[in-house]
């Protein structure tokens, strides 16, 4: 499968899934992509964290957009990956679209550790966070470009029944 459309999603995309868009856009190169952020419950547009948005100023980028959206049907088509930046997010993803190609970024990049949501901490934690998914999302664009290229060579059906299987076997876990 060929996919052109990439969505970061978190709970209420007012910081980390706005963050992950705007790093992306700034370090994707490539084929032309639809780049998008959008949250899982957003019952009313709400601002963008200010912390977030200051932390993306330091390093010279900026919010794609000011206030929150919710993922919509329209949102999610056959060519869509979408991203979330931690486990418990691609869970409540899951369970809302089923049918959707939906990863983790820290799976993407092959690292251990889920992106830390800084809400409520110093400026220090937004910095932490910000490098977190910028070193994720740079570990993550090679895997991105195999699954956007019309030769796959990453079966992404096999690497979502992967963490489905492994969502299965964390008793952990609950909704």
């Amino acid at each position: 499968m060929r996919f052109d459309r990439i969505v970061f999603v978190d709970s209420d995309n007012t910081c980390l899934s706005m963050i992950a868009e705007s790093v992306f856009i700034s370090r994707y190169e490539g084929e032309p992509l639809y780049v998008a952020s959008r949250g899982i419950v957003v019952l009313f547009e709400e601002p963008c964290n200010p912390k977030a948005e200051a932390v993306l100023v330091r390093h010279g980028m900026e919010m794609v957009r000011t206030t929150s959206l919710e993922i919509r049907n329209g949102d999610i088509t056959d060519n869509t990956i979408v991203v979330t930046l931690n486990e418990r997010d691609r869970a409540r993803f899951c369970a809302r679209f089923p049918y959707a190609a939906a990863y983790t970024l820290a799976t993407l990049a092959d690292e251990e550790r889920d992106v830390t949501d800084p809400y409520g901490g110093s400026e220090d934690a937004y910095e932490q966070c910000f490098e977190d998914i910028d070193r994720m999302i740079g570990k993550a664009i090679p895997k991105i470009r195999q699954m956007l290229s019309p030769n796959d060579d990453i079966d992404s059906s096999q690497l979502f029944e992967q963490e489905i299987m492994e969502d299965r076997n964390d008793d952990s876990f609950r909704m």
